[in-house]
This record gives C-alpha cells, sequence and structure tokens, in this order.
C-alpha cells in the first residue's frame, strides 16, 4: 500500500475541490464487466475520455493513480495546479501533476471520486505497476457495491445499498476509504486490510509482535520475493494452523511475514484469501462477504 500526500501548487487551486452538480440519474443500477483474474489479480477496464485503461482493482489503495505512460498514451490533461508525492517500496520519492480525467466509465456505469463532481484527478506515478496501467482505489471504488465472480471472472458493480449474505463480516473504515477487517490467526484476533491489490496476504511487524513471532522465528520460513509498488518485496512464507474470516475457515494457510511498520493494522488480506471464488463488499454498508 503506497500513501499518497496531495499538494497544490498555488492557492488558486483551491478553487477545483468546489462542487458541481451530477445530472439526474447518472448512474446505472448495474453492470456486469468480465475481468483479467490471472495471477493474483483482478483488472478491469475502465473507460477515462472514450479510451480504455487496463487499471488493478485495488481496494488497498487509498487513491486511484495511473502511470505516466498511460497518461501519455491515453492524451490526458495534466492538471497545472495539483500535484501529488506517492511513496514507493524502499522508501523511493516522487512527485508529478495529477492527471485529469473528464469522463470515466466502468462496464458504462460512470465513475467518480465525489458525487457532485464526475471527473476525475488521478495521482500519476513513474513506479513498477507491472503490465496495468494504473490502480483502481477506494476514492472512487467507496461509491459502489462490488460482486466478483473469480470463477467466472465477472465483475458486477452496483449502487451502494445491494442486499449482501446474512454471513456477511462487518468492517471497519479506516481513514479516508480503506476497509479493516477482523480476522483469527491461530487463535489470535487480528485486524486486516482488505486488499485487492496484493496478490498474497501479508503479515507485518505489528502483526507479527501480536502472534509472539520474533525474527529468527519467520527467518525459518521460505524466503519470497514479490514485486510490489515501486520495487521488490522480501518477506518469508511462514505455516500458520488456521485462518478466520467470519465463517469461513482456511486450514494450514502459508502466509507472507515481513517486518513492515504499520500502525493501524496487523496484516494484509490479498486475493490468495479474498479470491477463492466469490467476492460481495460494501463501503456503504462495511461489509464483507466471501463464498
Amino acid at each position: 500500500m503506497t500513501i499518497p500526500t496531495i499538494g497544490r501548487r498555488a492557492a488558486l487551486s483551491g478553487l477545483a475541490s468546489l462542487a458541481i452538480s451530477a445530472p439526474a440519474g447518472a448512474v446505472a443500477e448495474t453492470a456486469a464487466i468480465a475481468v483479467d483474474v490471472a495471477n493474483g489479480r483482478c483488472v478491469v477496464p475502465v473507460t477515462f475520455d472514450r479510451q480504455i485503461a487496463r487499471m488493478l482493482l485495488d481496494t488497498g489503495a487509498e487513491r486511484s493513480v495511473i502511470t505516466l505512460a498511460a497518461a501519455k498514451r491515453l492524451r490526458l490533461k495534466f492538471d497545472p495546479w495539483v500535484d501529488t508525492t506517492m511513496r514507493g517500496a524502499g522508501g523511493r520519492l516522487e512527485t508529478h501533476a495529477n492527471a485529469d480525467v473528464s469522463g470515466a466509465a466502468i462496464g458504462g456505469i460512470p465513475i467518480y471520486q465525489r458525487r457532485s463532481l464526475l471527473s476525475l484527478s488521478l495521482a500519476v506515478t513513474t513506479l513498477d505497476l507491472g503490465d496495468v496501467d494504473g490502480l483502481l482505489g477506494g476514492d472512487i471504488l467507496q461509491h459502489h457495491t462490488l460482486d466478483l465472480d473469480f470463477t467466472a471472472a465477472i465483475l458486477t458493480l452496483g449502487l451502494p445499498r445491494a442486499a449482501l449474505p446474512s454471513h456477511s463480516v462487518r468492517l471497519r473504515l479506516l481513514w479516508p476509504d480503506l476497509l479493516l477487517a477482523p480476522v483469527v490467526l491461530d487463535g489470535r484476533g487480528l485486524t486486516a486490510l482488505v486488499d485487492t491489490g496484493s496478490s498474497a496476504s501479508l503479515i507485518n511487524a505489528r502483526g507479527l509482535h501480536r502472534l509472539g513471532l520474533t525474527p529468527a522465528r519467520i527467518a525459518a520460513g521460505r524466503p519470497m520475493s514479490s514485486l510490489s509498488l515501486g520495487g521488490r518485496l522480501n518477506a518469508n512464507l511462514y505455516p500458520f494452523a488456521g485462518l478466520r474470516i467470519g465463517p469461513l475457515v482456511i486450514r494450514n494457510p502459508a502466509i507472507l511475514a515481513a517486518e513492515i511498520p504499520e500502525a493501524a493494522f496487523d496484516m494484509i488480506l490479498g486475493l490468495d484469501v479474498l479470491g477463492r471464488q466469490r467476492l460481495l463488499l460494501s463501503y456503504a454498508d462495511l461489509t464483507l462477504a466471501l463464498g
């Protein structure tokens, strides 16, 4: 997860936050979209100013992001007033002008960051995102329910208050639009970030401390290297007895562990857990159901 900082290069840029009334009936009810769910990812086709971009569905991202190369290819306009500073793996910082999108949609449903403003302001990065054009983050996803059928590779995007199953897990909101779920790992209650942008789950330094796992014990696990935003993350794959999320129990999971500092949660729940069959997620009701 990368935390962007929005910078404004002139005092007048505050005018960009003024509300503009949206046309009545601008949002359709639902849309079913074919997605790419290969290689531990969910990639969604998104229309930016009538051009298609391949965006990683990333509930673990606070802000939606596009690569500099994609912004230039799609001929998006760069904001003269607003920029974003991003930090990638290894602490590398970069600052770029935001890319402005006049209109965006997924499967014909308009998407936006604020209900009163249909345009988008995307953070721009040159950090390595693999072969996708960007990240579709919580600033956009929070206005919808997500029904992701991994077996059929179909994402159904709907209005906020769709009915979720009675066995849904209650979530907490981590400001501004990240979601935290209660989980139980080897009998210990932990707080997990719901992160569809991560192919693998990972326990951070706070979680390791709560589990009583020392660096020496973690080092006994299998060393792994995986692509993270802006670089490579080195971690160890460690065996556990069981992971429970609501009624879902996963026996003998092997989960990545790394001494990454994090104050707000103990672990990341990636698609190795979230993407088993079906994921239903409501930001409005703060609920998650896994099938």
